[in-house]
């Protein structure tokens, strides 16, 4: 037999969701037009209506997704647009990947600017979580030498020489780091798309001595005069003492002090995501493809 009370309530619930539904879009039609008498006033400053941008872009993305959920027709969680920097971004990074990781000392030099990653096996405590793991402790990008450079040899060797300026770091760091322990993937890049590669892998690893994770930044800076310089000693340096022009001001205080930089990378590593080989990186790679 049919269940007739079933479907009264059913009605019952859908009325009070759709009254509810139309009086907070009444509610919502009436605060934007005060928001837009807010925008148009004379009063406004400029700072001003750039926040009330901001929160009214993050709005729209909201009432977009909800829109989704609400469409009974599903929609795929992303377009493969192949030509949106991110995804060219990924399948960089996927390339990279597939290159063999060389001994840092044992990187000649070679013609072409892209990308590469740094990774660490050594015994230094605090990195253990991602010793001798796919899990690279700095990427970073070469820029070619000029914007409009097709070929490796018109890029320079601004990948290897990138690669040599880290040897030359890490040596000068030799009473907590040995050179020994580090390798390095790389991928020349066609001109320009370095960039998105970086951002990916900067986002994908959260690698703790890239300045992004703000975390011990500052192996990539290059030294001058401490007479010259108005920041103060980067926890990298702070860290990993070597480096003559950030140690030759006794003045020059630490940008942190070396218990809160400890702390602060084991907080980090207890966080984020280790890859520990490449088939958790090509698991992870495929399901950020995924449109269901």
């Amino acid at each position: 037999m049919y269940n007739w009370s079933l479907k009264r309530t059913t009605m019952s619930d859908y009325e009070e969701v759709r009254d509810t539904a139309k009086s907070a879009m009444e509610g919502l039609d009436k605060k934007l037009d005060e928001l837009n008498k807010v925008a148009q006033a004379n009063e406004a400053s400029r700072l001003a209506r750039l926040k009330l941008d901001v929160k009214l872009r993050a709005f729209i993305e909201r009432a977009n997704h909800l829109a989704k959920d609400l469409d009974p027709i599903r929609w795929p969680q992303f377009v493969f647009d192949p030509g949106d920097p991110a995804i060219v971004g990924r399948f960089i990074a996927l390339a990279m990947f597939a290159q063999p990781r060389i001994p840092l000392p044992d990187v000649d030099r070679f013609h072409g600017s892209g990308v590469y990653a740094l990774y660490y096996r050594g015994d230094f405590p605090v990195y253990d979580p991602i010793s001798g793991t796919e899990t690279p402790i700095y990427v970073g990008k070469a820029d070619p030498g000029h914007d409009t450079a097709r070929t490796p040899l018109e890029q320079g060797n601004k990948v290897s020489n990138r690669l040599r300026d880290h040897l030359r770091t890490l040596r000068k760091a030799e009473s907590t780091l040995a050179v020994e322990d580090f390798d390095c993937r790389f991928l020349v890049v066609q001109s320009g798309w370095q960039v998105a590669a970086e951002d990916y892998l900067i986002n994908l690893f959260q690698p703790v001595w890239n300045s992004e994770t703000d975390i011990c930044f500052g192996v990539g800076k290059h030294g001058d005069a401490p007479s010259t310089r108005a920041n103060r000693r980067s926890p990298w340096d702070t860290l990993h003492p070597g480096r003559d022009w950030a140690w030759s001001d006794p003045d020059m205080e630490n940008a942190r002090s070396e218990e809160r930089i400890l702390l602060d990378i084991q907080s980090h590593f207890s966080s984020t995501t280790i890859y520990r080989d490449v088939d958790q990186l090509l698991k992870g790679f495929l399901e950020e493809l995924s449109q269901l």
